[in-house]
């Protein structure tokens, strides 16, 4: 291999590692910074850049435009394994939320082992599902951008099924699980839940829309429904997961 083919190498991996770095960077530091808004401007900033449709539609959208599948699947884990790493960071270096949690004096205070061990353990957890939603995620979107029309149809509405998912489970845990009050949390809640299936509407139309061949939409909407369904029954999973953490 010649030095100018090498420098061409580099070169290519510089410019398919930019995107999901700069991505997950974005992710990371606008979660972290979400979490220190007061809770009346937080409540309309999460649904757009910290819940799972916004960390999701980033990935997709960074995957979708990698040349090749492997690419997109190197994107979509890249960009969200990163972002995870730096908002775990930064609650660890910064916020030192886990000191007041956990009954530290303080950021001054003594370093709480309890704190530490319970950030230690929902970083691994969002870690290993950025893992595999990022896998899965990056394969969807390259079936979107170079699939036949069927295979696109089904990864579109998977895809979408993946980005309402915790939207559909807030409304399902709202609707039948349940049992208090309807206060202002639950209603700020079924409200940032709506706003995510307006959102996650807009990129699948944008999507449908960049694809230069047609797509099926019946095999869409059923696509779209049944994953929906299946990433209700995720999202109740890690929320049992994530109270035990």
């Amino acid at each position: 291999m010649t030095e100018l083919e090498t420098l061409n190498g580099r070169s290519v991996l510089r410019r398919q590692a930019l995107p999901p770095v700069l991505a997950g960077l974005a992710l990371g530091v606008t979660a972290f910074s979400v979490d220190l808004a007061p809770e009346a401007v937080g409540r309309f900033l999460v649904p757009v850049v910290s819940s799972g449709f916004a960390w999701g539609v980033v990935a997709l959208a960074v995957s979708y435009f990698a040349a090749t599948r492997r690419s997109a699947l190197v994107a979509g884990v890249g960009t969200l394994v990163l972002a995870t790493l730096i908002y775990y960071g930064l609650v660890v270096s910064l916020s030192r939320r886990w000191h007041h949690e956990f009954g530290s004096s303080g950021p001054e205070g003594p370093v709480s082992l309890d704190g530490l061990i319970s950030v230690a353990r929902a970083s691994a957890f969002w870690l290993l599902g950025a893992l595999f939603g990022g896998l899965v995620l990056g394969c969807l979107a390259n079936a979107v951008r170079v699939g036949s029309a069927r295979n696109a149809s089904i990864a579109l509405g998977v895809a979408f099924g993946l980005l309402t998912g915790e939207a559909a489970y807030a409304i399902f845990h709202v609707l039948f699980i349940w049992v208090g009050p309807v206060e202002s949390f639950v209603r700020a809640r079924v409200g940032s839940a709506a706003v995510q299936f307006v959102l996650a509407a807009a990129a699948a139309l944008m999507a449908f829309r960049r694809r230069r061949q047609l797509v099926s939409l019946w095999v869409l909407l059923m696509a779209a429904a049944v994953s929906t369904v299946a990433n209700v029954a995720i999202w109740h999973l890690i929320e049992l997961v994530r109270t035990t953490l």
